[in-house]
Parts: structure tokens; C-alpha cells; sequence
């Protein structure tokens, strides 16, 4: 029998209840296997397997210390966070993408002055409208976009196309571009695409917000005789694609900003099945946070917990409406706001004592309400309004259920008559526990379970004071004897379920227990098992 396949037996058995608000299968590798003794392989065989201690970092969902805080008094905490809402600039505020054109033609004087000077040049200037969903812009500074540029020209002369944006200012120089164009005999077709990362475009320049001047100049050089020109033209397209600010300026006007529902996984109840779990003091805080330049009305159009079973059960209290969400007044800075639901102003309480597995929320809002106002955004800028789960872990357990299913597997091992187990427990936590593992096959038949007499606590309570805290553990040894047969249908099985039932300390009187971080469990397995040598 290999010190891997003693583990595999061991493993179902120290899956314990550490204390009554959480669960957790011990893994594998929580196990310091370098502690196994060394022994020779004989027939009659004890062996310590295991002696380690369990505390509140041990168990899962409580390893990342953003999932757990403790007080001054080391009481602990568990937190769930979620983000109910978050939105972008540049997704609230997206540039459109833009176009202008410019046509040119050559009437009978034109052609005759090209002819006799060999040169001519006309000009465009045009207030092309900067266009966006909600409002106007004065201003923006570029993080990225291009400007693609055309020309179709079927005047039978050769050229040169320049457009100046003069508002469109990089390194203190306003965009301007030139195309060249050579007649051919036929219809000329040219293009160029300019990058606009780093431009700051000036939209009200010309004393209307939200305009852009664009200014057109073309000049025909004489490549032929005099040759009619009438009913042909130059047409130039500009194309604004793909632009994302880095900042933007004006007044975007009141738009509905889409909240929505989602909800916060709590995953202390994923595995409930019944019973009683309160919290004395449970609580949700909300944080609203605004680095849009500009103010926002929004109102919760749903807060609720929802079971396992899927009933929504309304959480009623306190809530501001509208909500408490500032602006900030400087762009780079951020306004925060908060509102907590707890005890005292809600029904929180209550709810959390429903043991819930999630609980939704949703929220409607508006820019610039009541009012529109001037206002800026960076392209870090974001409204979002997230949620904090709070349960100090003081409170009661009362038949508190719940059941987990895991895989398992155990190789045959043919000369193994028989082993018995035994589990030391000194237990530093204020619950006793129900634990019971059953072995099923593949299709969930129980064929075996792991303790023979199911009123057996696996976990003692320790002692506590009138405080509720604990003041001295509590001792427990257990044998469980796994004889032939019942080393048989070990080899069958293919999953565990593993059910506890759990009460706090002195539960039939509703007395409150505190959890605090240097509670532990100290687990010492042994084993002894007889073998057939051949």
C-alpha cells in the first residue's frame, strides 16, 4: 500500500466544518506530507499519518485577505464586494465618425486664364459641423483616429490639392496636408490618410460650438491645350474615423446612461441546504464614484436577495433618493459618495438570515440633470457605483446544512485486509459538527458511508464565555474501522457526498458566538492496517 493511496483513504475524513459560517474540503496539498514517519512495510502496521492545525487562512474563500478584514479585537469579517454599474467616456460619449466635401470646377474664364498663365488656383472654406449624440463639444485633445483624404478629379489638368485645418493644432502647428494629382488622359483617383494621435481640435474657433473651419486650396497646372472644362470637377472627402479622446470639452447635454441588473455571488450559502445562519449585525455598502465632469441623477430601481430556490425577497431600508453622487470640478479628479444598509435603517438583517445566494440590484440615471451644464471628460474618467457585503462573524448557527459532492477514487489494493483510522481533534471554535461522507458510484447510489454512527459529532465545541468567545478547545478522538468489505466499496466509488449539520455553541438559546482570526483546529490522523503478505 503506497503513502498515496493511505492519503486518498484519509483525505474524506478531515473534510471538516472549521467553524459554523464557513466549509471547506481540506485539499491534498494543505497537508505537510514531510511529517509522515518512516517505517518499514509490516504486515500488522500504525502509522501516524497527518498533524497539522487548520485556522481561518486555511480555508477556502478566506485565503485572499480582500475577502476578509478583522477589527482591533481581531474579530473577523467576511466581505464580498461587486460592481453593479461602470461605464467609459468614451463609451458614454463616443465620436461619431465625420466627413465634409468639397467640390471644384473650372468654368470657360478658368480655363482660358490657365491657358494663358499656365497656372490657377481656387479656394473652399468650409464650417464643417463636428457631430455628436447628445450635445456639443468646444474642445478635444486626440488619444487616436485618422483623417482620410480623397480626391476625383476629371479635369484634364495636373494639380495639387492643400487642406488646412487651422484649429487642428499638434506641436504648436495647424494640420495641413497637400496631394498632388497628375491628368493622365482619364479620370485621377489619389488619397492619404493622416494620423491625429496628438492633435487638439479647437471647435469653436470660429465662434460657433461645435464647428471645425476647414479650409480647401487646388491649383491646376496647364497640361494641355485649351480644352473645355465644362461639366467636369474636382471632388474632394474628408473622413474623422476611429477618434478616441484623451479629453474632451463642452456641453454633452441629458442622456439616459443604460444601468443594467446584475447581481453579487454570496458564496457562504453556495452549498446551504437548511436551517439557520444569523448575523448580527450584517450590512451593504454602496460606493458611487464620478470623474465625469458633470452631474449625474440616479435612482435603485431594484435591490433584492434572491435564494437558492430562486424567490426574490426585496431589501427595504434607507435608501437615498436620489442618490448621493457628486462631480468632481477638476478634470483628474473624482467625487465619492457612500450609503451603508444595515440593522438599524433596513431590513438587512433579516435578509441575510434568508442565507441568499446572491443579491441584484439595478439603477437608472441621467447626465446633467436637473440642468445641463459645462462639462469635461478625460478618457480615464468613469461613473461607477459598486457594493460591499459586510458580516462581522458574530451571530448563531442552527442546523445549518450543507452538502458538497467531490470525485474520488482508490485504487484496489489486494493485500490490504483491513485499516482503521484514528482522529484527534482539538477544536478552537465555538460549533460542533455533523459530518457524515457517503460513498456512491457514478450514478450517486450510496454504496458506504465514512462514520458508522451518524450521531457522532466529528467537531466539538470549544468553551466559551458569557462573551461568546472561546476560552478553551475542546478535545475528540474517533475510530473508524474499514474492514475488507468496506475497503470494497471504497474501490467502487466514484463521488462523495459530504453533509454537515451545524450548530453554535448553546444554539437553542439564540446566544451570539464571535469568530475571531487566531481560532484553530489541530488534526492528528493515524491509521492501522493489516495486510495479507504473500
Amino acid at each position: 500500500m503506497s503513502v498515496n493511496q493511505l492519503k486518498r483513504i484519509l483525505l474524506p475524513i478531515v473534510c471538516i466544518v472549521s467553524f459554523f459560517f464557513h466549509f471547506s474540503c481540506i485539499e491534498e496539498n494543505d497537508f505537510n506530507y514531510d511529517k509522515l514517519a518512516g517505517s518499514n512495510w509490516d504486515p500488522d502496521l500504525a502509522l501516524p499519518l497527518i498533524q497539522t492545525s487548520i485556522n481561518i487562512q486555511d480555508i477556502s474563500g478566506l485565503v485572499d485577505s480582500a475577502n476578509y478584514s478583522t477589527d482591533s479585537n481581531h474579530l473577523l469579517k467576511l466581505i464580498y464586494t461587486g460592481n453593479i454599474y461602470s461605464i467609459g467616456s468614451n463609451h458614454f460619449l463616443p465620436v461619431l465618425n465625420q466627413s465634409d466635401d468639397a467640390v471644384f470646377s473650372l468654368n470657360a474664364s478658368d480655363s482660358t486664364l490657365l491657358y494663358q498663365s499656365g497656372t490657377i488656383t481656387k479656394t473652399i472654406s468650409h464650417f464643417a459641423p463636428f457631430i455628436f449624440q447628445n450635445g456639443t463639444c468646444d474642445s478635444m485633445l486626440v488619444e487616436s483616429g485618422q483623417l482620410d483624404i480623397s480626391l476625383v478629379s476629371d479635369i484634364p489638368h495636373s494639380g495639387i490639392l492643400n487642406i488646412t485645418i487651422p484649429d487642428a493644432i499638434k506641436n504648436g502647428q495647424s494640420l495641413s496636408c497637400q496631394l498632388p494629382f497628375t491628368w493622365s488622359g482619364s479620370a485621377t483617383t489619389v488619397g492619404k490618410s493622416i494620423d491625429l494621435s496628438g492633435y487638439f481640435i479647437n471647435l469653436s474657433g470660429s465662434g460657433i460650438p461645435g464647428v471645425l473651419t476647414i479650409n480647401y486650396s487646388i491649383t491646376y497646372n496647364n497640361s494641355t491645350s485649351l480644352s473645355a472644362v465644362t461639366g467636369h470637377q474636382s471632388a474632394v472627402h474628408l473622413d474623422f474615423n476611429a477618434i478616441h479622446f484623451k479629453s474632451i470639452y463642452g456641453n454633452f447635454g441629458q442622456q439616459a446612461i443604460t444601468l443594467f441588473e446584475d447581481s453579487a455571488l454570496i458564496t457562504l450559502f453556495s452549498n446551504f441546504q437548511n436551517g439557520t445562519l444569523y448575523f448580527d449585525d450584517p450590512s451593504l455598502t454602496f460606493t458611487l464614484k464620478n470623474s465625469f465632469g458633470m452631474p449625474i441623477d440616479a435612482h435603485v430601481t431594484s435591490l433584492a436577495a434572491i435564494s437558492r430556490q430562486g424567490q426574490s425577497f426585496p431589501i427595504t431600508g434607507s435608501i437615498p433618493d436620489p442618490l448621493p453622487i457628486g462631480f468632481p470640478t477638476m478634470a483628474g479628479q473624482s467625487a465619492f459618495s457612500t450609503f451603508s444598509l444595515d440593522k438599524n435603517n433596513s431590513n438587512v438583517r433579516s435578509i441575510i438570515s434568508l442565507c441568499p445566494k446572491y443579491i441584484t440590484y439595478s439603477l437608472n440615471a441621467t447626465s446633467n440633470a436637473p440642468n445641463p451644464s459645462y462639462n469635461f471628460l478625460l478618457d480615464t474618467s468613469e461613473f461607477r457605483a459598486d457594493i460591499k457585503i459586510e458580516l462581522p462573524m458574530r451571530g448563531y448557527a442552527s442546523g445549518f446544512t450543507i452538502q458538497d459532492t467531490v470525485d474520488f477514487r482508490l485504487d484496489k489494493i489486494n493485500d490490504l485486509k483491513n485499516a482503521i483510522f484514528r482522529i484527534n481533534i482539538d477544536n478552537g471554535f465555538p460549533a460542533n459538527a455533523y459530518t457524515q461522507i457517503y460513498f456512491t458510484d457514478a450514478g450517486f447510489n450510496i454504496l458506504d458511508s465514512m462514520i458508522l454512527d451518524p450521531s457522532h459529532t466529528l467537531i466539538e465545541s470549544a468553551q466559551v464565555n458569557s462573551a461568546g468567545k472561546v476560552i478553551a478547545s475542546t478535545h475528540k478522538m474517533l475510530d473508524e474501522p474499514f474492514p475488507s468489505a468496506r475497503l470494497d466499496h471504497l474501490y467502487q466509488t466514484k463521488k462523495m457526498l459530504i453533509r454537515s449539520l451545524i450548530n453554535t455553541a448553546d444554539f437553542q438559546t439564540g446566544r451570539i458566538i464571535e469568530i475571531y482570526d487566531d481560532y484553530k483546529i489541530d488534526v492528528k490522523v493515524g491509521v492501522r492496517a493489516d495486510f495479507n503478505i504473500h
